[in-house]
């Protein structure tokens, strides 16, 4: 029987987790990895993969933790944290010198035509290895920012396994619904700004990677 108090425990760990996706190193990471060519689709998608490796993380390491009773160390905790800071603060660097020199790599796309017909033209050169980074990142935020979840797991354990099973599934809940809500919002403010202005909006990216490289430097001064 689910009394008041776990109803409780799982709304806050819901609440818990939309406010956990918007922390500094979580929104800046994301707005500096996105493409500048993503469209609102494409980037709710992009934080849909990074909620997606944040929250198999956590629930890996709690599921862990129930069963095993086994933790991460304080140091693979802190190294996380470091990482976190290196990235943003090349992230940040790459997108600031990218407004500098900001030429597109092109290739040579060829197609065919149900007539037979082939058709060449040039296209931006992506990378497929794109799509696995939001959920690499996801991963490395899971690890870092495990702890103060993991922390509450014992007394709800203590009561009945499944409720911590059940908050922490309910806290990735809230961060991915957060993360999607945010890709949304942000893909759709980007498309606006591009349209009306090519010139801010490489203005707009070259300032969020100005902040990704202010952030990461303080992040990682932070967690020595």
């Amino acid at each position: 029987m689910i009394d008041s108090s776990t109803i409780l425990v799982l709304i806050t760990g819901l609440s818990l987790g939309i406010l956990h996706a918007f922390d500094a190193d979580h929104i800046m990471a994301v707005s500096s990895l996105s493409k500048r060519n993503f469209s609102a689709k494409q980037l709710t998608v992009f934080c849909g993969r990074w909620a997606i490796g944040h929250g198999a993380t956590v629930c890996v390491l709690s599921l862990l933790l129930i069963l095993f009773g086994w933790q991460l160390g304080e140091t693979v905790s802190i190294w996380a944290e470091r990482l976190i800071g290196v990235m943003l603060l090349c992230v940040g660097v790459l997108l600031v010198f990218r407004f500098f020199k900001s030429k597109p790599k092109l290739a040579l796309k060829t197609h065919h035509h149900h007539d037979g017909t082939q058709h060449t033209h040039l296209v931006k050169k992506g990378n497929h290895h794109e799509n696995h980074l939001p959920i690499l990142v996801g991963i490395v935020h899971g690890i870092a920012g495990s702890a103060p979840l993991l922390a509450l797991l014992p007394s709800l354990i203590a009561k009945a396994p499944v409720f911590g099973v059940g908050y922490v599934l309910i806290f990735s809940l809230g961060v991915l619904l957060s993360m999607l809500v945010f890709g949304l919002v942000l893909g759709y403010m980007q498309g606006i700004l591009k349209q009306r202005s090519e010139k801010v909006f490489n203005y707009a990216k070259a300032l969020i990677g100005l902040g990704a490289s202010v952030l990461g430097g303080y992040w990682i001064l932070g967690s020595l």
